[in-house]
């Protein structure tokens, strides 16, 4: 695993990370993604525990299938979306102005970039949950993935990929 440098920001450690398996789908120039720890606890990320190492590490060493994963989730979560927008389920909502419809994650090429990941401070198995936000080109908002290992546990909004809750409420569930 690279060294990573972490601070003490806001709400908790971050740094920034590089993994290969996302390039191309970030917008920053040294492809660099920003990384937390905490997501919405505040006192839940401040120091590098031993379950956030463990995480870390996945992190770098499953990065491919991850992403696989999580291009699935966001198809899944995209095509829910556009099922209620043609079945006027939904209200009118200029976040979902320009939806687009894609079939492949190559079709979710230059619609959407990771922007953060965040680890979370809630583990099933010793394994921390991991959330991933996403810039999109059609809702500023932006899009989330909440994640356990390979497992999208939801997709939607971009809040989806901080809020301890969900993972708590997944660890709820048996799987």
């Amino acid at each position: 695993m690279p060294q990573i440098r972490l601070t003490a920001g806001e709400y908790g450690l971050e740094g920034r990370i590089l993994l290969p398996a996302w390039e191309n789908w970030h917008t920053k120039e040294d492809g660099r993604i920003r990384l937390d720890f905490g997501g919405d606890r505040v006192d839940g990320g401040q120091e590098l525990t031993e379950g956030y190492q463990t995480a870390l590490s996945y992190l770098f060493a499953d990065q491919d299938a991850v992403k696989a994963a999580v291009l699935k989730g966001i198809l899944s979560f995209l095509a829910l979306q556009e099922r209620a927008l043609l079945g006027g389920e939904t209200e009118d909502d200029p976040g979902l102005a320009g939806l687009p419809c894609p079939q492949t994650a190559e079709d979710l090429m230059g619609e959407i970039q990771l922007e953060e990941i965040h680890i979370l401070p809630v583990e099933r198995e010793g394994l921390c949950y991991i959330g991933y936000a996403f810039g999109c080109r059609w809702d500023q908002d932006g899009l989330g993935v909440m994640t356990h290992g390979r497992r999208v546990v939801e997709a939607g909004g971009r809040d989806t990929a901080l809020l301890c809750w969900l993972a708590e409420d997944d660890l709820g569930h048996s799987h």
